[in-house]
């Protein structure tokens, strides 16, 4: 059982503060079920538990399997490699157990020619061929059949037999069933896809704080560099022109238009993450185009105004104004990979993992009950069936008051 909880993008809610709410995305059920049953999550279930492998004992058609739990006979194989030659069609091949103490065993083709001969626990290989049986439950002389499919066929076959629904539907809550006749790989099957599923997930959630991560770390040595240059020019000027100080006017003035680049600069951040999700006749993005044009118009009101300074005063507050719109850019980037570092580090995903998978302890099929009822009730039918046909296609004599007439 998985909890698939709302997701808020962790990068967004920084970069759009006071739009979280409305970056807040409710997970489709839909959506998550289509994701675990994607090649990209049972596809590292097929190589981790090596489903491309049909292993099984070798036993009479039709009945064999039935007669074997009767006698209570359950062999097992567990094969954790098994290779063929490229150059070879698929095809079914036969083990069979020489020594049951020693594990040692053979391996055959169709027409009966011996491939190869290995051990238990090791690694057997020739011509091509590799196989490595991890466990092995039998009898010696006892066979078993050994095929290979392709990666694609195995993700097919999870998929078909992998159920997996919601539990009600505004609940987030999916339940995942899996049916087999082998419990122990059941199990690891249904665990190791609620737990790739999981891992996605948080990769997921952290790759978005990754590449916003790169792109800011790759323009910090940039604004950097444009901080000192204009360090540099404005104390290079003041040197010059003797340290020149501006008037109560123009620090205002000043003041007031680092914050306007401020909030622009900020705008800026907002827009590139807003413009990915809507377009620009959304509500929300035509009132963040308002306000940065309000703000622009309130820039170029305050340029005109300083038109009217004095030169030597009109070129200090400019350079002072970069100096001072870059160091406040320079520290707002630094935040910003600080919280993304810590966002990528405790990044945790919305899918919680509430029950790993739990097997049945006794068999839900065959319904051994049902089947003798509705055996018994059909044998029953078909006798009374047999009968009235019977009957009614006889044309012989069928009693004493016949032969009198």
């Amino acid at each position: 059982m998985i909890q698939v909880e709302s997701k808020n993008s962790g990068v967004s809610s920084l970069i759009n503060e006071g739009l979280g709410d409305l970056f807040a995305q409710e997970s489709s059920a839909t959506t998550e079920i289509e994701i675990i049953k994607s090649r990209m999550v049972l596809g590292e279930t097929v190589d981790k538990l090596n489903l491309t492998t049909i292993a099984a004992p070798k036993v009479m058609p039709i009945i064999g399997k039935g007669l074997s739990r009767l006698n209570g006979d359950q062999k097992y194989i567990d094969v954790a490699r098994f290779e063929v030659p490229s150059y070879l069609e698929p095809e079914a091949v036969t083990l069979e157990l020489i020594n049951a103490d020693s594990g040692e065993y053979q391996l055959f083709n169709g027409d009966g020619q011996k491939l190869l001969s290995g051990f238990v626990g090791e690694l057997a290989e020739k011509d091509g061929w590799r196989l490595l049986v991890r466990g092995l439950k039998a009898d010696g002389g006892d066979k078993f059949i050994l095929s290979k499919r392709s990666r694609l066929e195995a993700i097919q076959w999870l998929q078909q037999t992998l159920r997996i629904g919601e539990r009600s539907k505004p609940t987030g809550i999916l339940h995942l069933a899996f049916e087999g006749e082998n419990k122990q790989q059941i199990k690891a099957i249904l665990d190791d896809v609620s737990m790739n599923y999981f891992l996605q997930n948080v990769a997921r959630q952290s790759a978005e704080a990754e590449k916003s991560l790169t792109f800011l770390q790759n323009n910090l040595p940039q604004i950097k560099a444009t901080l000192n240059e204009s360090e540099d020019k404005l104390n290079r000027f003041r040197q010059q022109n003797e340290s020149v100080d501006l008037g109560l006017e123009a620090q205002s003035a000043l003041k007031v238009i680092v914050d306007l680049e401020a909030q622009l600069n900020e705008l800026t951040f907002k827009e590139s993450d807003i413009s990915q999700r809507f377009t620009k006749d959304h509500p929300s993005y035509k009132s963040l185009l308002d306000k940065r044009d309000t703000l622009l118009q309130e820039r170029e009101r305050l340029n005109r105004q300083i038109q009217k300074l004095p030169k030597t005063q009109r070129e200090v507050l400019r350079m002072t104004r970069d100096v001072e719109v870059n160091q406040q850019i320079y520290v707002q980037l630094l935040n910003k990979v600080q919280e993304l570092n810590i966002m990528k580090a405790s990044a945790v995903g919305n899918v919680r993992i509430l029950d790993t998978a739990q097997v049945y302890d006794h068999p839900i099929k065959p319904k051994k009950l049902l089947i003798v009822v509705l055996a018994t009730l059909l044998g029953g039918m078909a006798s009374i069936a047999f009968v009235l046909v019977k009957a009614a296609f006889h044309q012989g004599v069928t009693g004493p008051e016949e032969i009198e007439a």
